[in-house]
């Protein structure tokens, strides 16, 4: 086995790493509370350190088709994140966690994210994405989003009307 280039940018201890389906990208959860990813042929990060939780990264996962990531943190969130444009998808997933979560693998179909921690409690999220998403965004809104929300929410994709 031959030793190849490290890996650095996290400031302090590194609690995970996963592979990506296809063992092409690394994620990285460390104490320093980012996650990175990685380009694994080039050994380089590729673009800037997700942050959001508070405190350490404990853990992170890929979901199977390697578009989501999910980290788990000491401030006793999951966070989802969209890969290929390294932005949060959603809020944080607190469900009354009282410690760090440790853990977050998901089913093997993708559509459920588990979360384990210290507070001894597993939790099962629905993560999966639905068919009719302008559909399903629909109904939880009552109304289409405005200008304002769809730039906060979606900048890459010029507005529209979705909702009937």
């Amino acid at each position: 086995m031959r030793f190849g280039a490290p890996l650095t940018g996290h400031t302090n201890v590194v609690n995970s790493v996963a592979f990506a389906p296809g063992g092409q990208v690394l994620a990285t959860g460390g104490f320093d509370g980012t996650a990175r990813l990685w380009d694994v042929r080039t050994r380089t990060q590729i673009g800037a350190p997700l942050t959001g939780p508070t405190g350490s990264v404990y853990s992170v996962a890929f979901a199977p088709g390697g578009q989501v990531l999910a980290t788990g943190s000491h401030d006793g969130t999951a966070q989802l994140w969209d890969v290929p444009t390294r932005r949060q998808i959603g809020a944080p997933l607190t469900g009354g966690s009282t410690g760090p979560v440790y853990s977050v693998p998901f089913s093997p179909d993708g559509q459920t994210l588990v979360t384990g921690g210290r507070d001894g409690v597993v939790r099962l999220w629905d993560a999966g994405i639905p068919g009719d998403l302008p559909g399903a965004l629909c109904a939880i809104a009552a109304d289409s989003l405005t200008h304002e929300e769809w730039a906060r929410y979606v900048p890459e994709v010029d507005y529209r009307t979705v909702c009937p």
